[in-house]
């Protein structure tokens, strides 16, 4: 499985100061299992799965959304943000990442 990162994806985790162990460690774990996130409702298919950032552990840490695009063994890293910070993707989120969805589905 490769791993993409989008823009978006590498901006959010310089402002989170997400160390390269902890984004190797998250994008490891999806290469391994890509079906280890759930899916969110009404996203067509996109996942949010839970990763530490420093020693803060999963459930207090971040969370990654991204999209399986299954045919081509990839998957497209889209989103980061701290739990504390957010419990789920706003609506200026959720409208982006269907955009973004609509344009890979195009390609």
């Amino acid at each position: 499985m490769k791993i993409v990162r989008t823009k978006r994806y590498l901006k959010d985790l310089k402002r989170l100061g997400v160390s390269d162990a902890d984004v190797n460690k998250l994008e490891h774990s999806i290469a391994v299992d890509p079906f280890a996130g759930d899916v969110i409702q009404g996203l067509e298919g996109l996942r949010k799965i839970r990763f530490s950032i420093g020693n803060k552990g999963k459930s207090g840490g971040g969370r990654a959304i991204y999209y399986l695009m299954i045919s081509d063994d990839l998957a497209i890293m889209i989103f980061a943000y701290r739990k504390s910070e957010q419990a789920d993707l706003t609506p200026d989120q959720r409208k982006a990442a269907l955009i973004m969805l609509r344009e890979l589905k195009n390609d």
